[in-house]
């Protein structure tokens, strides 16, 4: 049996290239590595039992839990790299403390926005796999060898994000390049900012000049708020790829001669780009 030209493109030919925050301010690489990485998922399901089931039902199953892990191994032993491996130590400058302050809750400075692999293809294109929140959960350990190298196992997990609804565990997409694109989206809005005597029907659009992550138009990035009492304005987001514009259509009409504010933020370019946040002041008719 002949293969296709898209299977053959889509074979994996070496190893994973790792970065941390990737797309962020504080990105870097992580390295030197040894055997690549290694991303896994497990989810926990749920078989639904009732009376007269001959066993496992079509549509009787739920998924309870999903987790996802990168396995990577440094031979990098930096204060950072121990650090990443231990999130619950206390560093001061080059130091770092096991102390009665790290038995606890883990603080979410220790939380990495996201940690990336690459993983080339015979296309010349990459798989590029990030999770999100990403915190080291394996056991540390650190050996002296004699004419060899100490290794340092991490194993990186991603985590939802509590306070946000929309959160995304992690993404798996094919990609052109690493790191061909550096530059973060820019909008132009309209309302634009302090505009005044906008009609209390208007819907809202959002132009970008690229491409985004249309995983990241919902409710928690493009926030319309009340300024006089705080209140969010409940609306209708949606998406047109083919134009790079994002509408946001108010459920009700406006209050008239009232002050808005229209706040997008953590959009993303398809390189994984975050835009600098964008406040966006007006005022109605």
């Amino acid at each position: 049996m002949a293969l296709s030209q898209e299977q053959i493109e889509a074979i994996q030919i070496d190893y994973g290239i790792v970065y941390l925050n990737y797309g962020e301010v504080g990105e870097n690489l992580l390295g030197p590595t040894r055997g690549g990485g290694e991303f896994s998922v497990k989810a926990s399901y749920r078989d639904i039992e009732y009376d007269g089931a001959k066993g496992k039902m079509k549509g009787m199953k739920v998924v309870e839990d999903l987790n996802a892990t990168l396995g990577v191994t440094l031979i990098d032993t930096s204060i950072d790299v121990l650090e990443l491996a231990m999130p619950f130590v206390v560093r001061v400058g080059n130091i770092l403390t096991a102390a009665s302050a790290s038995v606890g809750i883990i603080p979410s400075a220790a939380y990495r926005k996201n940690v990336t692999m690459f993983a080339k293809l015979i296309s010349g294109q990459y798989k590029k796999i990030t999770l999100y929140n990403a915190l080291s959960e394996k056991d540390f350990s650190l050996a002296a060898k004699p004419k060899g190298e100490s290794e340092v196992q991490l194993e990186l997990s991603a985590h939802w994000d509590p306070v946000d609804t929309e959160s995304v565990l992690y993404e798996i997409e094919d990609v052109a390049s690493i790191g061909g694109d550096i530059i973060a989206p820019t909008v132009i809005t309209v309302p634009a900012d302090a505009a005044i005597a906008i009609v209390v029907t208007s819907s809202l659009t959002a132009t970008f000049i690229e491409d985004i992550k249309e995983a990241d138009v919902h409710k928690g990035n493009f926030i319309l708020t009340k300024v006089s009492d705080g209140v969010i304005v409940a609306g209708v987001l949606a998406y047109t790829a083919a134009t790079k514009v994002v509408s946001f259509d108010p459920t009700t009409d406006l209050a008239a001669a009232t002050p808005y504010i229209w706040v997008i933020a953590n959009v993303r370019d398809t390189a994984g780009n975050v835009m600098e946040p964008v406040v966006v002041n007006f005022t109605t008719a």
